[in-house]
């Protein structure tokens, strides 16, 4: 009977984690895919008007605080996004090293 009842808590924990932990991944690959497809955005304007723009607006998107991934100008020719991966991590893209890095 211990037996049992010692079970029956890590039977329920795998079971949540078997059926939620694929929604955290889909959930983290889409903030990933905004986070490129805004990379791909702020490059192309910078191609096209010779700056960065100041913020996501002059991109045609809005940015909210449940935004998927973020946009920030650094400098005049410098900018980072990111996008939480839990409390206090971040995935982050920096442009001066076009490499994305963990932080928190």
């Amino acid at each position: 009977m211990y037996k049992q009842k010692k079970m029956k808590p890590i039977f329920k924990i795998l079971t949540l984690v078997l059926l939620y932990g694929p929604y955290g991944c889909e959930f983290n690959n889409e903030r990933q895919e905004y986070a490129e497809m805004l990379i791909e955005k702020v490059e192309t304007f910078k191609k096209e008007n010779n700056r960065l723009p100041k913020d996501v607006t002059k991109l045609g998107l809005t940015e909210k605080m449940d935004s998927p991934a973020f946009y920030q100008m650094q400098t005049d020719s410098t900018y980072m996004v990111w996008y939480g991966l839990s409390v206090g991590e971040s995935k982050v893209y920096r442009s001066s090293t076009k490499k994305w890095t963990e932080e928190g």
